[in-house]
């Protein structure tokens, strides 16, 4: 048990920090105060969009840190699965936590979330590989880059 704990420590770890800052914008744009009733969805929405955007910025940080010394497949794995227990855990734990319940929007709205939370994913991750490959630090280069220069380092053979 304690040798699977290592090895998806930092995965565990990316799923706490993704579930703490969607409970995060979930109680500011509960405990929000606007004098009318207009200003106080605005606000809301504003709140829902911050916190879009600092799941988006996670996702792409953690593609850029960890595709430098991973592969494409391993960073996706590694950063697949637990935006995926990271939504289960947004989707049914969340509203719990601010009094809500999961389906108190409906199905429409509960399907939405997972939808965005997704997209939120795939557009990090493939935003931060696409950043990579194109300044040339993605694990590939770097092996392609290393063996350049091993074999020019090497005699010709003759």
């Amino acid at each position: 048990m304690k040798a699977l704990l290592l090895k998806w420590r930092e995965g565990i770890i990316l799923t706490l920090v993704l579930f703490a800052i969607n409970v995060g914008g979930r109680i500011a744009a509960k405990v929000v105060k606007a004098a009318t009733e207009v200003e106080l969805e605005k606000k809301q929405s504003l709140l829902g969009f911050i916190t879009m955007g600092v799941l988006f910025l996670v996702f792409f940080g953690v593609t850029l840190a960890w595709g430098r010394s991973r592969s494409i497949a391993k960073v996706a794995m590694s950063v697949g699965f637990p935006a995926a227990a990271a939504c289960l855990l947004n989707m049914f734990i969340s509203p719990l936590v601010v009094g809500d319940s999961p389906f108190d929007a409906g199905w429409g709205a509960f399907f939405a979330n997972i939808w965005i939370l997704g997209g939120l994913a795939i557009a990090g991750v493939g935003l931060g590989l696409i950043a990579l490959i194109a300044f040339g630090a993605d694990y590939r280069a770097k092996q392609l880059k290393n063996f350049a220069e091993r074999t020019k380092a090497q005699p010709r053979r003759v």
